[in-house]
């Protein structure tokens, strides 16, 4: 249960930049009152970073379980990144999705979308190595172990939450398309930005405590 909802919350949250090929594609399809194609476009990227995360588990399973100096690297990797993603959030250029959307050809069918989405992730390396950092960060802040078995759950609950969030994003550009205020999105990045900050601060902070109380 507790490695499903850190998937899925992992998948949530990290689709919510409109900043990867991915979400621009999907935020187009969307302002063009293209919902379904959107849709379509979403599940195929999803399901190619599903099979990124659940390689950069296995991956990072065997380093880990080799080489156990990297526990202390792992959590100080992890702290900069939270803190860098919260900047990031934080400080980012609010674009107009009209205008920054990548090019992209216009198949008819939803097979043609869907084959756009899939060969938009794969064709992304660094999708691979956001994963890998992303399982850093929850080996070096959880309990959580993933094993051949719930990593499979991992990955799937990982790729429910990125097909959750393009669905809520979809929606609302249903609802509100005609009258949403595009900076609406960029003051929820603003807001996850500081709370990020917050958040690598406060264990840096637990870090630093937890040396102090242990050095003799």
């Amino acid at each position: 249960m507790i490695t499903s909802l850190a998937g899925f919350l992992m998948g949530f949250i990290g689709s919510m930049p409109v900043a990867g090929p991915t979400s621009l594609l999907v935020f187009h399809r969307g302002m063009l009152a293209r919902y379904r194609d959107g849709w379509v476009i979403g599940l195929g990227g999803g399901l190619v970073e599903g099979v990124y995360c659940a390689i950069a588990v296995h991956a990072f399973s065997i380093l880990r379980d080799n080489l156990t100096f990297l526990a202390p690297l792992t959590k100080i990797a992890s702290l900069l990144l939270l803190f860098a993603l919260g900047l990031y959030f934080i400080f980012a250029r609010q674009e107009n999705a009209e205008k920054t959307a990548v090019a992209e050809p216009s198949p008819a069918n939803w097979g043609g979308q869907f084959f756009v989405g899939v060969s938009v992730a794969a064709l992304n390396p660094t999708l691979l190595l956001t994963w890998s950092a992303s399982v850093a960060l929850l080996y070096s802040i959880t309990n959580i172990t993933l094993h051949s078995y719930n990593s499979v759950v991992f990955a799937a609950s990982v790729v429910l939450g990125i097909v959750a969030w393009f669905s809520l994003l979809l929606a609302l550009l249903r609802r509100f398309r005609s009258h949403f205020p595009s900076s609406l999105l960029h003051k929820v990045m603003r807001i996850i930005g500081v709370l990020l900050v917050v958040v690598s601060i406060t264990l840096a902070g637990s870090v630093v405590y937890g040396s102090v109380q242990s050095s003799p």
